[in-house]
């Protein structure tokens, strides 16, 4: 994993909890959420520079992920926000498999089919949308390019 830095586990108890379950079983307790799968999403924070880690809902498409900024339709973004934004590469797990990869946000007709991807994984999206008044950012995490 190229993240380096100190692994700061979530002020949370729920987001603290399923990383800890889905790290410790490959996503086997804590991969999903409303029986829906989800993925670990790591980051490095733009203000402490720690490790972050987030359970968000898996949306998988060739290879490539998205993760929404939903909030779970807050008028804020969520704090993992700020992080990909500064820090674009980011690693997901996904089960047992872990890949480095590269967040680029989402506009236009691109955001548009991954939003249809993202709200076929996870109809709420729909409602979090239509419940604020932000326009709820969508990244791509595209695999870093192997080395030769």
């Amino acid at each position: 994993m190229p993240l380096n830095g100190e692994y700061e586990p979530s002020a949370t108890e729920w987001v603290r909890e399923q990383v800890a379950q889905y790290e410790a079983t490959d996503g086997a307790e804590g991969g999903t959420f409303l029986d829906l799968p989800v993925i670990i999403l790591t980051t490095k924070g733009v203000k402490s520079g720690k490790i972050r880690k987030m359970p968000l809902m898996r949306v998988e498409h060739d290879g490539s992920y998205a993760v929404a900024a939903s909030n779970g339709g807050a008028d804020t973004h969520p704090s993992w926000y700020r992080n990909v934004v500064s820090h674009p590469l980011v690693e997901v797990q996904d089960h047992a498999v872990k890949r480095d990869m590269i967040a680029r946000e989402l506009r236009g007709e691109e955001k548009a089919a991954w939003w249809k991807r993202a709200d076929a994984a996870y109809p709420p999206f729909v409602d979090y949308r239509a419940g604020t008044e932000r326009d709820i950012p969508l990244f791509v995490l595209e695999p870093v390019a192997d080395e030769a």
